[in-house]
Order: C-alpha cells, then structure tokens, then sequence
C-alpha cells in the first residue's frame, strides 16, 4: 500500500469513497506483471462506495450516496477514486457494498456484448467457454433472460462441471472433451479462453452463428481462423473489449450498470461473492484466480465495517 494525494472530480466527475473493489483475471494479470504496467499503476476497474465530492456538469447524484462503478483505466484499489459520471449508477437498497463492487465489469461486459454486439435473440442457442468463472457465469445467466433456448457451458474439471449444471446450464462439457461437441451446434460461441477454444468455437457454430471473442484467459498465442470459411459458411467473428467500447459508447455504461445492478438485486442474474480479503492482504486471492481456483467473484474490502453490510434504503 502507498499514500498519495486525494483526487478531485472535474466537470462530469465525482469522487467515491471505496467500500470495496472487485478483483478479476485481468487486475491478477496486472498486480502480478503478466501485463506491465507504468509505475504507480493500480489494478481495480470496478469499485462501490458512497459519493464523496461532485464536479461540475449535470450530476444527478448527491454526497454520500451509495454507488457502483466501472473504472476503464483502473485504479480500483484505493480508498479514494475518481470516476466518469456516466459509468456510475446508484446501488439499490439492500445490496451490500460487496456484493455491488463484484456487478459492474462482469454483468455489464456479458450485457453489452449479448445485445450490442453478438444480437442474441430468443430462441437461439449459446455455449459458454469458462462458463462459471466471474465472466463466464454472466454470459450463461445474461443469454438465458435475453431468451436463449439452449445455454451450455465449457469448463476444466468435473467439480465445476456440476457446478455449472447447478447455476442452470443444460449442459456441461469438460475442456479435454471438446470433441464430444457437435459441429455446426450454436448460434453463439462466446470465448474468454482462447487458443483451442477459440479455434473449437468456430467448428460448433451453424450457419449464421456467432464467435464472441471477449478475452484471453489461457495466454495462449494468437490463432488463425479462416477467412474463406467465414464466407462459405456464414460464420461471424466478433470480439468485445468493454474498455474500449465505453470509450466510444459511453452513453450505454450508466444504463447497462444500471440494469445490471437491478438484474441481481432481483434475482434475474447471479453474482456469487466466493471470497473477501482486506486490502493488502490480497496476494493469496491474486493466486488462486491465477490458479483458475476460484468461481465466481472476489472483492477486496476497504471498509469493513460497512461493505459487508446490506444497506436499506
């Protein structure tokens, strides 16, 4: 932990006083240098709290309201952050801090991606690489309430094979067994993984199907998919990156923040908080996501005292 100066919102701005901030596979990637960074860099892209000061601009919000927020350049694991007006939302009331910090990237990358991105229409078909990961379980949970008739899921290992069946997938393959997959099976293949995945994911789409690239979680190289199968078979590649979608669209962020937050504080989606640690304390649950040995989310708390606790309002 190092000090520095408390910043200031400008114009369209405000100031958070961070309860707690999620932690995913790309803060692990950049606390632990898989992704260099500059010096003084600080991992953490989502965040919940209370509104600590309001620049200027049209600001709907007021001092000491409780918030969640996307942070794309990061910066989440601080007491302090600063954040665009238009990637915050309000926190709905009874929904911890904890549980609020953990909504944002997920939910909100899985929403987009499905309706901005691949057009996931009802009735179709999906398959889900690392489908009860933090990203993943969203993708499963966010295509069955868009309409999806048929949700599969791609894991490692059969304790989290049983476990997707439990979080509501029709099916659970394991990733050494790709092959048991039906070519020509989904409408939309959304792949976080990478590598073979990516390269499988091509192989089970039907014409007029959709390959969501949306991360790289097994660091494996690039992969080359063929152009001429594109086009002699109707298949889509698309990838979605939420930093920089919301760098062009940021209009979309407060909204699809706001559903998401609303979609699990009804119970229309899932977020399941596995694990907490306190700031600086961090490195053991760093590990574990590198490991692949956690489901779910995780959150580091920096206000104890209240980020565990639900807040009626």
């Amino acid at each position: 932990m190092t000090d520095s100066e408390i910043p200031e919102p400008g114009a369209g701005e405000i100031t958070i006083d961070v309860e707690a901030a999620g932690v995913g596979l790309i803060d692990a990637f950049w606390a632990t240098g898989v992704m260099p960074q500059h010096e003084g860099f600080i991992p953490g892209i989502e965040v919940a709290g209370t509104v600590r000061a309001i620049g200027g601009g049209d600001i709907s919000l007021v001092v000491g309201q409780r918030v969640a927020a996307l942070l794309p350049g990061a910066g989440g694991f601080a007491e302090v952050v600063r954040a665009r007006m238009d990637l915050v939302a309000p926190i709905p009331g009874g929904m911890s801090s904890a549980q609020a910090a953990v909504v944002p990237i997920n939910t909100v990358t899985a929403h987009l991606a499905l309706t901005r991105v691949a057009r996931c229409e009802a009735g179709e078909t999906v398959l889900v690489h690392a489908g009860i990961g933090g990203l993943g379980s969203q993708f499963g949970q966010i295509a069955r309430v868009l309409g999806a008739s048929r949700v599969d899921a791609v894991v490692g290992t059969p304790d989290k094979q049983q476990a997707a069946l439990e979080l509501g997938y029709d099916n659970a393959y394991l990733r050494k067994d790709l092959s048991a997959i039906h070519a020509g099976t989904y409408d939309i293949v959304v792949d976080p993984v990478g590598g073979e995945a990516t390269r499988d994911a091509f192989r089970v789409l039907r014409g007029g199907g959709r390959m969501l690239r949306v991360g790289n979680a097994s660091q494996s190289a690039d992969v080359s998919v063929s152009t001429m199968a594109h086009w002699l078979e109707n298949k889509t590649t698309a990838g979605f990156n939420v930093g920089a979608w919301l760098g062009t669209h940021p209009e979309q962020g407060a909204d699809s923040l706001r559903w998401a937050l609303t979609a699990v504080a009804d119970g229309s989606v899932r977020v399941d908080l596995t694990a907490t640690t306190q700031l600086g304390d961090q490195d053991s649950l760093i590990s574990d996501l590198l490991a692949g040995r956690t489901t779910g989310k995780v959150a580091i708390v920096m206000r104890s005292s209240t980020a565990l606790r639900a807040h009626v309002q």
